[in-house]
């Protein structure tokens, strides 16, 4: 194993109706899939996965905040619906309960 990362984010603290905000963190494919959730509360849950997905995958690569872009990491969905980072080495969960979203990283060598 070459590194773990996990975050945790209170989906109170975002806001979906700042676009500009949602496109730093989402990249164009992940904005895709954000644009068709029909449920504020989904969507909500959608971005903050994302962003602690991504701030988790920095941690587990050992690398500052901030030293990698956001749209550099593209967290999808397999058909059944469970997410998958643009990084072969890296596997990735996601959770949300209440008003918090959680991502945990783990990178193989």
């Amino acid at each position: 194993m070459q590194g773990i990362g996990v975050d945790i984010i209170d989906l109170e603290r975002l806001d979906i109706n700042k676009i500009h905000f949602i496109k730093r963190i989402l990249t164009e494919k992940e904005y895709e899939v954000f644009l068709k959730i029909d449920s504020q509360r989904r969507k909500l849950e959608f971005l903050g996965g994302r962003f602690a997905g991504k701030e988790a995958y920095m941690k587990a690569k050992h690398v500052g905040l901030g030293s990698i872009d956001f749209h550099d990491i593209e967290i999808l969905n397999h058909s059944d619906g469970s997410p998958y980072l643009n990084d072969n080495n890296a596997h990735i969960s996601i959770s949300h309960e209440n008003k918090y979203a959680i991502a945990f990283v783990v990178i193989e060598k």
